[in-house]
């Protein structure tokens, strides 16, 4: 009788974890570095920095500048400036938490996002620094339609 208890128990728990484990790594976000993009601040080129794409998704961004990090909400025209030790390094990858994102996204101004051909452009103005953000990231040509 006591071992069919804790059978049951044992099966509970696991089932418990079934469900709750998934939606726990849910939030994670696995950033996949984009090799060929560019960027400019301010109209220059910027010398230390990394792009990162969530999986094969361009939106959300992760931009990091020197130190500092922030996740870029392409179709919400929000930037959240993130603290660099709430990332993980996985080999080339990064994992964050989507659940550690702040409160306040940063304020922003004059969103552009184009397609320009071989690339998709992002622009925007950081409003309380002043500075103009421009990320190219490049995009392969969908070539079905010759077929």
């Amino acid at each position: 009788m006591r071992i069919a208890s804790i059978k049951r128990g044992a099966i509970v728990v696991v089932a418990l974890l079934a469900l709750w484990l998934p939606a726990f790594s849910a939030d994670k976000i696995v950033w996949k570095p984009i090799p060929d993009a560019i960027l400019q601040i301010d109209q220059r080129p910027v010398k230390i920095w990394n792009l990162f794409q969530a999986g094969k998704k361009i939106d959300p961004l992760l931009l990091q500048l020197g130190a500092r990090s922030l996740v870029i909400y392409v179709r919400n025209q929000q930037i959240y400036e993130i603290k660099p030790e709430q990332l993980q390094h996985k080999g080339e990858d990064l994992l964050w938490r989507d659940s550690d994102k702040p409160a306040k996204p940063l304020a922003t101004s004059d969103w552009s996002t184009r397609d320009i051909g071989s690339a998709l452009r992002i622009r925007v103005k950081l409003a309380s620094e002043g500075r103009s953000i421009d990320i190219q990231i490049p995009q392969i040509p969908d070539l079905r339609g010759l077929y």
